[in-house]
């Protein structure tokens, strides 16, 4: 080992020790710092730094603790530098927490209120918690909520924060000022509805706590040709729902709301005979809802043996689906695969036949996907054979017409009375169409249809001349198409008399507001004479008869027209006691659609958590929702 021996024993001052890292490192050691960069603004970098060397940071990944030095990896974040004097240094968090609050502070946005002198409670003026109680009032009654709303804490943090001042009256308040509300409501439309001709629509329904109730709604067309409707009532029908009880709800309803029964015109419900009965024995006019008549119609034709079947497999398939998320699944995955949309399969409904043409719709779009499903998990049972697909084709195309009338006819928007016998008229014609191709199972469906749907409005029938002279006066059915000139003669006749008789009362109040007016008149006449009066002046023409032949000279309306707006810029100008009988006739409603959307709304008040509610605050609430808006 000579070599070693002689390195060892050279003297130290003749290594090249300054060019060796190690002994460098060593060497500069005692000059490193700890350094912080200046826009390191946080307190904690008060306790931390950078190793820097000649004031020239080295490593810039890697933060030394100045108390412990120990070091972190540091990635632009001081979570795990807080964490560190959190556990390691407790005194020194405490005192880097204080500081950073206080630097924080000044930068605070304050509210603008904070600058203002604060506002004692109770001042609030009382004009504005008048108005903050009836829109809160408001709010309840027609966002059908629960009067409990006002006790929540969200609602009442919500107030708190909104307007500090105000003080959210109790339920007992709140259910005196809902009363109020209702009957200052009441009576506005009650002022609204004198010496108008209204149309009624009724209908019954049991709410979950099974109480039985009876809605009534009027509708009027107004001053400015709008056609209006209100809710007048949801009364509890006690005991048994004879016609002689209905018809006692109703009279009290006409009652209280002093409407007497020649103000009614007609009233339009189901054909539910307890219903139909009550409405003849007040001796009114019973308009069947053509809604109701149409899904009687379409039951009846759907009953066929084969069509009952396909449409039962239709069922049981949409059934299986909607309880089985496995295979729903499966369905969305095929249908993805497919590029179908994914949609589910829908189930009918036994009292809306619309649903059945839904149903058929949905199965008919999606038949390739719930194929695949089918055949995947063997569920032959469910599977439709080509002879009954070919069936449920024909069948919607059978139905898709009756589908376009029920939606025409289920609004409250426009008129829809002088509709209701062309629309027969057309139904009646495409189902008695022959068709070869059609299946036999088809044709036996269109003949029961046909053997039910025809003889719903029979020509002896008060209902029958009521609804032809609305379509009469209604632009684009005046041609009367649908009846024979025998017919057409009738209905023209018997609005003759009716215009005859309109005449002679508005002659007579004429010639009384004449005898009024003459005294002051009379000195006027004598000052000026003939002076001013034109030789081709035209006289007032108030000849019923002729404007009712000139009206039947004007060209037909196309059938998407607004028959109320021709009538308010054309007709009550040209035809103006032609139009005080459109007025009547045009505000019966075709269905009594109205009446049953009230019991959506009934639903969402009277729900599972309300069910105990009292029938006259059901009867106020619902009122509210369904008339405030308006």
């Amino acid at each position: 080992m000579p070599n070693q021996a002689r390195i060892i024993a050279k003297p130290i001052h003749s290594m090249n020790y300054i060019s060796h890292p190690v002994l460098k490192m060593e060497e500069n050691a005692h000059e490193r710092t700890i350094t912080t960069p200046t826009h390191l603004k946080s307190s904690v970098w008060k306790h931390f730094g950078f190793y820097a060397v000649d004031g020239k940071i080295t490593v810039k990944d890697k933060v030394v603790c100045r108390i412990c030095k120990k070091r972190f990896t540091y990635a632009s974040s001081t979570s795990n530098l807080r964490a560190h004097l959190s556990s390691y240094h407790p005194n020194e968090a405490a005192a880097s927490e204080t500081q950073q609050t206080a630097r924080a502070s000044p930068a605070v946005q304050h509210r603008m209120t904070a600058y203002f002198p604060a506002q004692p409670v109770g001042t609030l003026p009382d004009a504005r918690v008048k108005a903050i109680t009836d829109k809160m009032a408001r709010f309840i009654c027609r966002d059908m909520r629960p009067i409990s709303i006002i006790s929540g804490d969200g609602f009442q943090d919500l107030i708190m924060e909104l307007e500090p001042r105000y003080t959210i009256p109790c339920r007992t308040t709140m259910s005196a000022r809902i009363v109020k509300l209702y009957d200052t409501t009441r009576e506005n439309i009650k002022t609204l509805l004198q010496d108008k001709k209204l149309a009624l629509t009724t209908d019954g329904w049991t709410s979950l706590a099974t109480h039985a109730y009876v809605t009534i709604t009027a509708h009027f067309i107004s001053d400015t040709w709008d056609l209006e409707n209100f809710v007048l009532c949801t009364k509890e029908l006690r005991g048994s729902h004879t016609a002689a009880h209905v018809a006692e709800s109703i009279s009290n309803t006409l009652d209280d709301w002093d409407i007497s029964r020649e103000a009614v015109i007609a009233v339009t419900t189901d054909n539910a005979q307890n219903y139909v009965k009550a409405i003849r024995d007040l001796a009114l006019i019973h308009v069947p809802c053509l809604a109701h008549t149409l899904n009687l119609a379409v039951r009846k034709g759907l009953d066929v043996k084969a069509i009952d079947t396909a449409l039962s497999r239709l069922k049981q398939t949409a059934a299986h689906f909607g309880k089985s998320p496995g295979d729903c699944c499966l369905l969305e995955a095929k249908q993805e695969l497919l590029g179908l949309k994914k949609e589910r399969l829908i189930n009918d409904c036994v009292t809306r036949w619309n649903t059945t043409y839904d149903m058929i719709c949905r199965a008919s779009e999606q038949q390739a996907a719930v194929a695949a499903v089918i055949f995947e998990k063997k569920m032959s049972h469910l599977e439709l054979s080509t002879s009954e697909w070919s069936v449920v084709e024909q069948l919607k195309d059978t139905l898709k017409p009756f589908k376009i009338a029920t939606q025409a006819l289920s609004t409250d928007a426009y008129p829809t009375a002088s509709a209701v016998l062309p629309l027969q008229h057309v139904m009646l014609s495409q189902l008695t169409t022959p068709n070869a191709t059609q299946r036999a199972a088809i044709k036996e469906m269109k003949a029961r249809m046909v053997d039910n749907f025809k003889p719903r409005y029979s020509e002896n029938s008060n209902e029958w001349m009521l609804l032809n002279k609305a379509a009469l006066l209604d632009p684009r059915f005046s041609r009367l198409v649908h009846l024979s000139p025998g017919q057409k003669h009738l209905v023209i006749e018997s609005l003759s008399q009716e215009l005859k008789e309109a005449e002679s009362e508005i002659d007579g109040d004429c010639a009384q507001k004449r005898e009024d007016v003459a005294p002051a008149l009379g000195a006027m006449g004598s000052l000026f004479g003939d002076m001013y009066k034109s030789i081709d002046s035209p006289t007032h023409n108030t000849n019923g008869i002729q404007e009712l032949k000139n009206y039947m000279t004007e060209p037909p309306l196309p059938a998407d027209s607004n028959t109320l707006h021709w009538w308010r810029d054309t007709g009550c100008n040209k035809y103006p006691l032609l139009s005080t009988l459109t007025r009547k006739y045009l505000c019966v409603p075709g269905t009594s659609v109205r009446s049953e959307r009230v019991f959506s709304t009934a639903g969402n008040i009277v729900n599972k958590k309300r069910a105990a509610l009292d029938p006259d605050q059901v009867d106020r609430l619902v009122f509210l929702a369904n008339n405030i808006k308006k």
